[in-house]
């Protein structure tokens, strides 16, 4: 006789077998519907929609419940004129999904053709409203959404996106447009840098001074040119005070005497101009 404990095994080895057989079976027949559904997809989209049909019918008699397969039934059937089957299977797959979108999107396509516009929109708008931003498709729904003009949402999402296109292109502009000014002044500043560091300072007030009047939208910039302005400003005065002295030594050594002076009175002047110009900092 079978000891108690073997009787236990043998009877927990009995129950699971009994169990869990089932469940093995569901798997396996699940697999078989989606070779099925793999095999008819494959024929389908070669255009044998015929054969394809036979493929999607063994597998939606596995697995009564496979949306994908249903959905797939109703675009052969409509692709075999039999559209009161497509109609069928289209609704039937979301009765038992309401939230599977190809199904939303093939009966908007299907209600369209028809002329239901009010059916098509709704599908339409369901195919929006559950796909995500971005999606092929919600983009296609949104279209068509558009250019029925059933979905004031549509409309309003449409002028809401223009709006912001535009908002974007003028900001795009303008920034163009203040890059533009800030290297041209950005030009006439390092030039007007080098002239400074050659010694020409006329020529380098001539381009500071064009740099300030472009008036670029960059502090840091504007900050840059008055600065080196001014010290261009003063070099210059300086190198006239010079100038004017050495001419005036010049004339007194050959007694033009009012020449001098006059060369003297413009020395003076430059080094007033400078003086001035310390005093206004």
């Amino acid at each position: 006789m079978l000891k108690l404990n073997q009787m236990r095994s043998l009877l927990v080895f009995v129950l699971s077998f009994f169990l869990l057989t089932p469940l093995f079976g569901s798997e396996i027949m699940k697999e078989e519907a989606i070779a099925y559904r793999e095999k008819g997809y494959k024929l389908q989209a070669m255009g044998d929609f015929v054969q394809a049909l036979s493929y999607y019918q063994k597998a939606i008699q596995i697995d009564p419940h496979y949306v994908e397969v249903l959905n797939d039934l109703g675009v052969v059937y409509e692709n075999l004129g039999d559209d009161e089957c497509a109609l069928k299977m289209y609704e039937e797959s979301l009765r038992l999904n309401p939230h599977y979108l190809p199904a939303h999107t093939n009966l908007a396509f299907f209600y369209e053709r028809k002329g239901n516009i009010n059916k098509a929109t709704q599908h339409w708008v369901r195919r929006y409203e559950l796909g995500e931003e971005g999606e092929y498709w919600r983009e296609v729904a949104y279209q068509h959404l558009l250019r029925l003009g059933t979905y004031p949402e549509a409309k309003k999402k449409w002028l809401e996106k223009a709006a912001a296109r535009l908002s974007q292109e003028v900001m795009y502009k303008r920034e163009q447009e203040r890059l533009k000014i800030i290297e041209e002044a950005k030009l006439h500043f390092d030039i007007g840098k080098k002239m400074f560091m050659r010694g020409d300072y006329a020529q380098a007030l001539k381009e500071l001074g064009i740099a300030g009047d472009i008036n670029p939208p960059d502090e840091n910039l504007k900050v840059k040119i008055f600065d080196l302005y001014k010290k261009s400003f003063r070099m210059q005065k300086k190198a006239e005070a010079v100038a004017s002295t050495q001419d005036a030594l010049n004339y007194l050594q050959s007694d033009s005497l009012i020449s001098a002076g006059d060369k003297l009175k413009d020395a003076l002047r430059a080094v007033l101009q400078v003086a001035q110009e310390r005093i206004g900092e």
